[in-house]
């Protein structure tokens, strides 16, 4: 019997073997595969069958994990220290300083792995910045420099072309492809 990730998997692998169109959109190369936050463990137990299905269609995989950006930036900040003990004075400085350097570190990745149109740029850990700052702000940031295609592991839901981050506030629209 498949499982969910089995199923997950096979409409992967089918968006994988469809043509590539190399005119389109920034954002219309995202791919989003949207699965239920309960499966994330199996889901990143499953990642290297993702990046096999990638390599069998002959796409080069390129991992980047959201996961170190955010202790990275504050292990560097200047008042770390304070934002620890008063924790609310945080808030104006994630939309100030720390979506820019999420934005400058992926766009790094992005441009370090010399992407062509052929390229799988695969983002993980995106529920790393649940709470911080919104995925949608940094995906919107990062679109024109996209070639080949990027794929958004993404632990939340997408019902009537609006995706939601770990069921958490109202969705966005979006031109990126769902994979369910």
């Amino acid at each position: 019997m498949a499982t969910k990730i089995d199923a997950l998997l096979a409409t992967f692998e089918n968006a994988l073997c469809e043509p590539w169109p190399t005119l389109l959109s920034g954002s219309e190369r995202i791919w989003f595969l949207v699965f239920d936050p309960a499966e994330l463990r199996r889901v990143e137990l499953r990642m290297g069958d993702f990046e096999a299905a990638a390599r069998r269609a002959n796409r080069r995989w390129i991992p980047v994990s959201l996961k170190p950006f955010f202790p990275e930036w504050m292990t560097a900040h200047e008042y770390r220290e304070g934002y620890f003990e008063s924790p609310e004075d945080l808030i104006d400085q994630l939309e100030a300083d720390f979506k820019p350097y999420v934005v400058q570190r992926l766009t790094e990745a992005i441009q370090q792995a010399q992407p062509d149109n052929h390229t799988l740029i695969v983002l993980q850990d995106v529920s790393a910045l649940f709470g911080l700052i919104p995925l949608s702000d940094v995906l919107r940031s990062v679109t024109t420099g996209i070639q080949g295609r990027m794929l958004v592991f993404f632990p939340g839901e997408y019902q009537h072309n609006q995706y939601r981050l770990l069921d958490a506030r109202d969705g966005w629209n979006y031109l990126a492809r769902p994979i369910l």
